[in-house]
């Protein structure tokens, strides 16, 4: 039996209910549901997600823990404990660089230089909408290392430059879609 198809009969354990009242709770059929928890079938993400949310669990901790009836009678929770006693490491590595622990519904990004480290906390500290445009230009920039690296040109162009040349590039395009249009 799968870690998921145990911890789907923990849980409906767990709420009292049969494999028949699940079933109709999620909206599934009953012999999908029975497939699910007994491991012959994997179920979709959108249904795991749910499942996650009845039993207070974390999606990661769904997936890749068993869990007992015990663990359930304490919920995971969002926020992080003012002290780390009894935090029990249940995911992650140091080589994936992120933990998920016990009883927490988030997992946690680890760092190992310092470098890093400053990168991270500045990152954290953004609001949304920068951290969005950073990881924008993050991806615009691996991407175009990854392209010069393939073609050997290591002289890096900027962002401004490019969209120039890209604009400049449009107006041409457009101009002879007027020319076009204008003869016909």
């Amino acid at each position: 039996m799968t870690i998921l198809a145990q911890n789907l009969k923990t849980i409906r354990k767990n709420l009292g209910c049969t494999q028949m009242a699940l079933s109709e709770v999620l909206d599934i059929g009953f012999r999908t549901y029975v497939r699910y928890e007994a491991g012959e079938r994997d179920a979709p993400i959108a249904l795991m997600v749910k499942l996650a949310k009845l039993g207070n669990i974390s999606l990661d901790r769904l997936l890749t823990t068993e869990i007992d009836e015990e663990d359930l009678e304490t919920p995971d929770v969002e926020s992080v404990p003012k002290t780390a006693k009894n935090l029990q490491v249940v995911g992650g590595s140091l080589g994936e660089g992120r933990l998920m622990f016990k009883g927490l519904k988030k997992d946690f990004l680890i760092s190992t230089g310092s470098d890093e480290k400053k990168l991270l906390n500045q990152f954290r500290k953004m609001d949304r909408s920068k951290r969005e445009r950073y990881l924008i230009d993050m991806e615009w920039t691996l991407s175009n290392a990854k392209s010069a690296a393939k073609t050997g040109n290591k002289r890096k162009v900027a962002k401004k430059t490019i969209k120039a040349k890209n604009a400049a590039q449009l107006k041409k395009v457009a101009k002879s879609i007027k020319k076009i249009t204008l003869k016909g």
